[in-house]
């Protein structure tokens, strides 16, 4: 919309900006910072938690493929991201929080099928397992030895899944900052002097 103006004015330029001055608040809402703290603690648990799961067993344990412990950086990594970003929100941080949850969800995708298969190993080798020759003593140790490794898989199993529905949740803000930062549009309107 042009205004008329009086011959010979000076020329104006009006510069606004539709669609919110900082998109970054959608992503401010889904509260990263206590999103963060929770991936961090399920960070390091996973990782604690996954050292003493890699001992010699007859049963297959997630350890073995070092699932734990590199789902449990990603969580933490994620988790400082998550922090870092409600102290200084900013495109980039939130381009880098979207990426790391995209490679986190596949991540735990890949886990939660390792997880599946120690416990459905474990459940194989403790029902087809023949204890002969042994005390009922010995016996009772080997049950609570595979029914311990089972409890951490399952353990295991629903940090993933709590994890994921954080990240799946979070990238959902993520992907909202950065459409309304994509979506915003500057205006400028110039005011020519009229030609007399």
């Amino acid at each position: 919309m042009v205004e008329d103006r009086p011959a010979g004015s000076v020329s104006e330029v009006i510069s606004t900006v539709t669609g919110g001055s900082k998109p970054v608040h959608r992503f401010l809402r889904g509260q990263p910072k206590s999103i963060g703290v929770v991936l961090v603690m399920m960070g390091i648990g996973l990782f604690v938690f996954g050292i003493p799961m890699n001992v010699q067993s007859n049963a297959p344990t997630s350890a073995e493929q070092f699932t734990p412990f590199w789902l449990g950086i990603l969580f933490f990594i994620c988790g400082l991201l998550y922090i870092l970003s409600e102290r200084n929100p900013s495109k980039k941080i939130i381009t880098a929080c979207l990426a790391l949850n995209i490679i986190s969800i596949i991540g735990v995708l890949s886990a939660l099928v390792e997880f599946s298969k120690a416990v459905v190993g474990i459940y194989r080798i403790h029902g087809y397992q023949m204890y002969e020759n042994v005390t009922e003593e010995e016996e009772l140790h080997a049950r609570q030895h595979y029914m311990s490794i089972r409890d951490m898989e399952l353990v295991f199993s629903c940090h993933s899944l709590i994890g994921g529905i954080l990240l799946v949740t979070m990238s959902f803000f993520a992907r909202a900052a950065l459409r309304s930062s994509r979506t915003q549009a500057v205006v400028v309107m110039r005011n020519l002097p009229s030609a007399e």
